[in-house]
C-alpha cells in the first residue's frame, strides 16, 4: 500500500499553532540553519511540525505585548530571541490572566485531596518559573528538566517523594525521561499550558476524593 503524502502547511499557519506570532519572516533563518525550510518557501510539510517546533523553541521565546512579560523576557530568555505570542496563553511569561487563576484552583484541589508535593516532569524554563512564582510555596514543587540525564533510581525516588507525578507532554520532554515514570501516581498530559497542567492535577486531586 502506498504511504500518502504529507500535506504543506502554510507557516504562519503553523507558527501561529505552536504559538509563535508575527511574520512568518521572522523564523526563516533557524528553519534554513536546521534544514527544514528555505525563506522563498511559504508552505512546509506537515511532517516536520515536531522538528519545526524543537527549533523554534530552542532560538525564541514567545511573549505577549504586556510590558511586564516584555520586561521579564530578557530574564527569561536564556540566549533566544524574543518573539511575539501568537495569543495570550501562549506567552512564555505570563501564558495569559488565566494560569493564575488555574494555579490557585490546582493549590486548593491539593489540599482538599491533602496533597502537599508535587513533581512536575517537563515544560521549558520559563513555564517552570511561572508555575514556582504562581504557586508562592504554597505546595512543594519539585521541577525535573525534561531534557536532563535521569536515571530510573531517581525517577522512582521523585515518585515516592511526591503526592502526584505531572508528566508535562507538548512540552521539553523527552521520551527518555518520561518512560522513566510509571505508576499510579503518575498524571499524562498532552497540553503544554501552564493552566492545561493546572487542570490535569485539579481532575485527578477530584478522582482522588471519590
Amino acid at each position: 500500500m502506498t504511504a500518502m503524502p504529507h500535506r504543506d502547511l502554510p507557516k504562519d499557519e503553523l507558527f501561529r499553532s505552536l504559538g509563535f506570532g508575527g511574520e512568518p519572516g521572522l523564523y526563516d533563518a533557524a528553519l534554513r540553519e536546521a534544514g527544514l525550510s528555505r525563506p522563498e518557501k511559504h508552505a512546509i510539510s506537515a511532517a516536520k511540525r515536531d522538528e519545526v517546533e524543537r527549533v523554534l523553541r530552542e532560538q525564541f521565546i514567545p511573549v505577549c505585548p504586556r510590558g511586564d512579560c516584555r520586561a521579564a523576557a530578557a530574564r527569561l530568555a536564556a540566549g533566544r530571541t524574543v518573539a511575539p505570542a501568537a495569543d495570550p496563553e501562549a506567552c512564555e511569561v505570563c501564558g495569559g490572566s488565566a494560569n493564575t487563576a488555574a494555579i490557585d484552583r490546582m493549590v486548593e484541589a491539593c489540599r482538599a485531596a491533602g496533597w502537599t508535593r508535587l513533581c512536575i516532569v517537563g515544560g521549558s524554563p520559563a513555564t517552570r518559573e511561572d508555575v514556582r512564582r504562581a504557586v508562592a510555596g504554597r505546595l512543594d514543587v519539585t521541577f525535573v528538566e525534561g531534557t536532563s540525564s535521569r536515571t530510573l533510581r531517581q525517577a522512582r525516588d521523585d515518585t515516592a517523594r511526591a503526592d502526584r507525578v505531572v508528566l508535562w507532554g507538548g512540552t521539553e520532554l523527552a521520551h527518555k525521561v518520561s518512560t522513566l515514570y510509571s505508576g499510579p501516581k503518575v498524571i499524562q498530559m498532552a497540553k503544554r499550558g501552564v493552566a492545561a497542567m493546572a487542570e490535569a492535577v485539579i481532575e485527578s486531586a477530584r478522582r482522588a476524593r471519590r
